[in-house]
């Protein structure tokens, strides 16, 4: 279970307001996406989630736990950037399977979960290949795959498709849409207010405060 709440979050930078007390629910299973001119606060807001950030005031709660203080790798989050960061000296089945096996996981699961995420993805023919050989978006895909390798209820994603030209941007939307299907809450931020109608929500963010808030 993954339900998301900004409670009265707030963030400044000195005596900079960025974030103005945002109250956001966000139930388990949804795919939400955050839109609003660049500096508008949506990305932080993502990256408060995330853990990426600290938050100057409020609450954030995932799961019903308060995670205001916890790391990241404590918040059971799968992260996609822009960037992928991909390790380009290893094969893109070395680049999913190399957070499991930091955890310690079974070689076995590492195998066995390692091919579940080839096969999402639709690489399992370029599994031997580096990732410095592939396209941005089969980079894109990998990231995707090593994020949801240990199989986190929660994704939240910061422009995933913005280095993407249309076709494979719409690839990775389908997986995105795929991953909702099976139970995960997905938060992403877009410029892309297209997709609107095939999310289950859209917020605007606009100078710090959310100017939507239907109900979740």
């Amino acid at each position: 279970m993954a339900p998301v709440d900004f409670i009265n979050v707030r963030k400044s930078f000195g005596a900079v307001p960025i974030i103005k007390g945002v109250n956001i629910e966000i139930a388990d299973g949804e795919f939400v996406i955050l839109v609003g001119p660049s500096g508008c606060g949506k990305s932080t807001l993502l990256r408060m989630l995330a853990g990426l950030e600290n938050i100057t005031a409020g609450e954030i709660r995932i799961g019903g736990r308060v995670v205001n203080r916890m790391p990241p790798k404590e918040r059971d989050i799968a992260m996609v950037f822009q960037s992928y960061a991909l390790f380009p000296h290893l094969t893109v089945a070395q680049n999913i399977a190399f957070g499991l096996e930091m955890l310690g996981k079974p070689a076995a699961e590492v195998k066995t979960r390692t091919a579940q995420m080839l096969a999402l993805v639709k690489l399992d023919a370029m599994a031997g290949r580096k990732t410095s050989q592939l396209s941005g978006g089969q980079q894109q895909r990998v990231a995707i795959a090593r994020a949801l390798a240990n199989d986190p209820p929660l994704i939240v994603a910061d422009e995933p498709t913005g280095r993407l030209d249309s076709v494979t941007a719409e690839v990775i939307f389908r997986i995105f849409q795929q991953l909702v299907a099976q139970g995960k809450t997905l938060v992403m931020v877009t410029h892309d207010r297209t997709i609107a109608g095939r999310v289950s929500r859209m917020l605007t963010i606009q100078d710090g405060e959310v100017l939507n808030q239907p109900a979740a």
